[in-house]
């Protein structure tokens, strides 16, 4: 056989390999075109996700940290010339390969060039947003807090219907933002008369979200899938509240010095409180299940989380024996239990006849139902129970919220008492004198935040 022939057999071999390797992996769409982007839409699966510690799941990040630099340009120069392994986030520029062309694009990521910044989403699809971003709407309690830590309420020009019902006090600029409704049934015409750079949902919707991209792409609005709270009707754990709201800042162009700095304070708290939680012997851990609404308004049957649920997640990081995680009566995510069987699983998981009973409401900010209202009903629910109770009280945004790691600190301060030098209570004020874009201290109260009620 000819040499030539044989060379170009060999190589149309090595790029068949190659591409189908990229296909198995997620990484290519045969619908879509090469260049710039044309990852996008694609699900990347679990075995090419990102450097788990990392919090910057945006491309340009190409050696997993927390930023984007000199040294990303550097390490893409360095598998170019294959003296590092390619990584997940080094294709700056989504195209499905790692070149020369991936340097400019992270050095203009880097100056906040005019420039479409790619980042894997809640959906662990490739996603972009196009930067410079000016206009944003955004929606629920973890929009509002996320913000006003990110330093991005100036940019807030439209809310949905509940941050207009119960959050404007977050930020002046709240107030005078234009309505779009809901997360579950978004007004896309006002966003495109608005003008907005980028919808930001309040929480994933399976219903909402498989429609947003197509309603709002075409109009040059980028829809961003990236919350801290609860998914509604999604089966994706969102357990990685660090990493959407760092992205958040990152991506929404906010103020990056905050968000450093919140992250430092957050992996000090974090890492004491999952160091004390691993010195628990499972026989001694405290039994926790978590109710998300109260027989105080709910008359027939009560939400408890079950697996998965955010709130059951994070309680086991730090040492918590969450009921959710393992309980046949709990399942899903959410729950409906009658009282009955609410009883039923209290006595099957209590831990030397005690547990921990939480009501997860909507109190905080919002005010909706108060948290000593909705205990006083739990009790009544609960009297006749054999195992000893000990009720606790937690506003919903709480952990939805960058005020999740003070959620945490809450359950070791009670169940675990002496276990760290952390005190939620000087937390939950540290938080409130450091990470807000405006001073609304006075409108804070910790118990309509945490509260524990013992087991009287």
């Amino acid at each position: 056989m000819d040499k030539k022939i044989t060379i170009a057999i060999v190589a149309v071999a090595v790029v068949v390999i190659a591409v189908a390797a990229c296909f198995a992996a997620g990484v290519f769409d045969n619908n879509k075109k090469s260049g710039p982007g044309s990852l996008g839409g694609n699900t990347i699966d679990e075995d090419h996700f990102p450097d788990s510690d990392s919090r910057l799941w945006v491309y340009g990040n190409a050696n997993e940290d927390d930023k984007i630099d000199s040294s990303d340009l550097t390490y893409i120069q360095n598998i170019i010339d294959k003296t590092k392994t390619a990584t997940t986030l080094a294709d700056a520029n989504a195209d499905g390969r790692v070149d020369a062309d991936d340097i400019a694009y992270a050095q203009s990521i880097i100056d906040e060039d005019e420039i479409d910044v790619y980042y894997i989403d809640n959906y662990f699809k490739v996603a972009e947003v196009s930067w410079p971003v000016n206009s944003i709407a955004i929606g629920y309690c973890s929009g509002a807090y996320l913000a006003d830590l990110a330093g991005v309420c100036d940019k807030v020009d439209m809310i949905d219907e509940t941050i207009t019902s119960y959050w404007t006090e977050i930020n002046s600029n709240f107030s005078k933002a234009a309505s779009f409704g809901s997360t579950g049934s978004p007004d896309y015409e006002a966003m495109m008369n608005n003008k907005i750079d980028v919808y930001v949902v309040g929480y994933c919707d399976a219903n909402a979200d498989v429609i947003s991209p197509g309603k709002l792409n075409p109009a040059g609005i980028d829809v961003m899938f990236i919350t801290t709270c609860d998914n509604d009707g999604v089966d994706y754990p969102n357990e990685y509240i660090d990493r959407s709201t760092f992205m958040f800042g990152f991506l929404l162009q906010g103020d990056m010095d905050k968000m450093y700095d919140y992250l430092e304070w957050h992996d000090d708290v974090l890492d004491t409180l999952i160091k004390a939680g691993e010195t628990i012997a499972d026989d001694d851990k405290a039994a926790f299940m978590m109710a998300r609404s109260s027989p105080f308004y709910s008359t027939s049957t009560i939400s408890i989380t079950g697996k998965d649920n955010t709130n059951n997640i994070h309680a086991e990081w730090v040492g918590v024996d969450a009921v959710g995680q393992h309980s046949s009566y709990l399942p899903s995510n959410y729950n409906k239990l009658t009282a009955e069987q609410i009883l039923t699983v209290i006595l099957e998981s209590a831990n030397d006849n005690v547990i921990y009973y939480m009501d997860n409401e909507h109190d905080g900010l919002r005010h909706q139902y108060n948290l000593d209202d909705c205990i006083a009903a739990d009790k009544k629910m609960l009297e006749s129970s054999d195992v000893e109770i000990h009720y606790l009280g937690m506003a919903r945004e709480a952990g939805n919220s960058p005020l999740y790691v003070i959620e945490l600190t809450f359950y070791q301060n009670v169940m675990y008492p002496g276990l760290t030098d952390l005190d939620y209570t000087e937390l939950f004020d540290y938080y409130f004198s450091h990470f807000t874009s405006e001073d609304y201290s006075s409108l804070i109260d910790i118990d309509d935040y945490f509260k524990d009620y013992g087991t009287a």
